[in-house]
C-alpha cells in the first residue's frame, strides 16, 4: 500500500518523525479516497495549537481516524475520506485534552458498586502503567452488561535510557462477567513519551465534539468552542 501511503502522509503533515509517530500510524485507520465525506473546522476556544485531533465512528470504536491540522496557529483541522455516519472527536493539546465520546447510547445505570469494581479492574490492568485515571465511565448494570470508560494511563517514572514518562489515553470497554467487571478491549488513542511536567493534562468533556454527522460531502463545522 505504497509504504502505508507514505507513512500516512507523514502522519498528516505532522512534526518530525519519531517512534511515537510510527506507532500511531499503526493505530489509526486509513481514510478511503473513495468516500467523499469529511469534517473540517476551527477550534476557536481554547486558543491553543492542536497536537492531535481524532474522529471515532459511532458504529465501530475500533476504527479511529487522525485529522490533518493546518493553519499558522495549528487551530484548524480537516478529515477526509470518512464513511457516512456519526463521529465523536477527541482534541489533544500539550496541556489538556477534550473529548466528545458517546460511551453509552442509553442513560447510564451503573451503580456505585459497579463503578467501584470497574475502577478496580482498570487499576489492576497493564502493570507497566503505574497510574490510571478514570475520567468518565458509562454503561448498564447487570450480568453480561457492558460499559465504556475514557482513561489516562501513565507510567510516572523514567528509566536509565530516558527521563520522560510514558502516557496514553484509552477507550476501555468492559463487561460484567458475573463475579465482577472485566476489561475485554482497550483502544489506545494517543500514546506518547511526555515531559514529566505535563504528564497528566486535565480532561474535559465537550458536547461540541459529540455525534457529528458525516454524509457524502465535506461538512464545515465552523468555529468551535470546546467550553460548551
Amino acid at each position: 500500500m505504497a509504504f502505508r501511503t507514505l507513512l500516512f502522509a507523514l502522519l498528516l503533515a505532522g512534526s518530525a518523525f519519531s517512534s511515537d509517530s510510527l506507532e500511531r500510524i499503526r493505530l489509526y485507520t486509513m481514510p478511503d479516497p473513495a468516500n467523499p465525506g469529511g469534517l473540517k473546522g476551527r477550534i476557536a476556544h481554547p486558543e491553543l495549537p492542536i497536537e492531535q485531533i481524532l474522529a471515532m465512528p459511532d458504529v465501530n470504536p475500533e476504527e479511529l481516524y487522525a485529522g490533518e491540522i493546518t493553519g499558522p496557529k495549528r487551530d484548524t483541522f480537516q478529515f477526509t475520506g470518512l464513511p457516512a455516519g456519526k463521529y465523536d472527536l477527541v482534541v489533544i493539546y500539550d496541556s489538556s485534552f477534550y473529548e466528545g465520546l458517546q460511551l453509552n447510547r442509553d442513560t447510564s445505570t451503573l451503580t456505585p458498586d459497579d463503578r467501584k469494581n470497574i475502577e478496580a479492574a482498570i487499576q489492576k490492568s497493564e502493570p507497566f502503567f503505574s497510574k490510571k485515571v478514570v475520567h468518565r465511565v458509562e454503561g448498564l448494570t447487570g450480568r453480561s452488561s457492558a460499559a465504556r470508560g475514557i482513561c489516562t494511563y501513565l507510567r510516572d517514572k523514567g528509566s536509565s535510557e530516558r527521563a520522560d514518562f510514558r502516557r496514553t489515553y484509552k477507550l476501555v470497554i468492559l463487561k460484567d462477567v458475573g463475579p465482577g467487571w472485566q476489561i475485554v478491549r482497550a483502544r489506545d488513542l494517543y500514546p506518547v513519551w511526555t515531559d514529566p511536567r505535563h504528564a497528566l493534562p486535565p480532561h474535559h468533556f465537550s458536547a461540541a465534539l459529540n455525534q457529528l454527522r458525516v454524509a457524502d460531502q465535506m461538512k464545515d463545522l465552523g468555529e468551535i468552542d470546546l467550553a460548551r
